[in-house]
């Protein structure tokens, strides 16, 4: 079964890539918005974007075009099918839920960090990287270990205003994340 919603759930990210692509088009700041343009292209061309790449645009995230109250219908939707939320809401209603979830997720990762990854047991790491939309299923353990390492990095340092980006890193940094898919 999580092979089936994972499936779903990936059908979403070429979506939020293009429209994050395409959001930077609009960008007013010329460095940021060749930054993030970079960083859409490199995604789309099988890369793996890096913790700093994505923590360089962080400000983009927070008010228009890309901030998670002025994002497009249609991307909130993309990203509440990753985080495997109905899509059949209004979208002030469909834009709470995410920011909810999302903010949740940040909450559980400060926690996790505290834990600490080798507290874990490997299903349960196995949970956390497909919670934070890495299927994690045909990855080795020290995969999945590097991997959370990265989230839990950006994650960590991320604001609560910080919730868009934190979503669309969820498709970024799984999208192809090595044999992941």
């Amino acid at each position: 079964f999580l092979e089936a919603y994972d499936a779903i759930r990936r059908d979403s990210y070429p979506y939020v890539v293009e429209s994050l692509a395409l959001a930077a088009r609009s960008l007013p700041e010329p460095q940021l918005r060749g930054r993030l343009q970079d960083l859409c292209a490199k995604v789309q061309r099988g890369s793996q974007p890096r913790v700093a790449e994505l923590y360089a645009v962080r400000s983009l995230f927070s008010g228009a075009p890309l901030g998670l109250n002025k994002l497009h219908v249609a991307h909130v939707r993309a990203l509440s099918r990753v985080l495997f939320l109905t899509t059949h809401l209004p979208a002030f209603f469909l834009r709470r839920r995410l920011r909810s979830h999302v903010l949740e997720i940040r909450h559980l990762d400060r926690a996790l960090l505290r834990l600490g990854l080798a507290q874990l047991s490997e299903e349960e790491l196995r949970a956390a990287c497909y919670l934070r939309g890495l299927n994690s299923m045909h990855l080795e353990m020290s995969e999945c270990r590097v991997w959370l390492e990265q989230w839990l990095g950006l994650s960590c340092k991320l604001q609560a205003s910080d919730a868009s980006l934190l979503a669309n890193s969820m498709v970024l940094l799984s999208l192809n994340y090595v044999r992941a898919q």
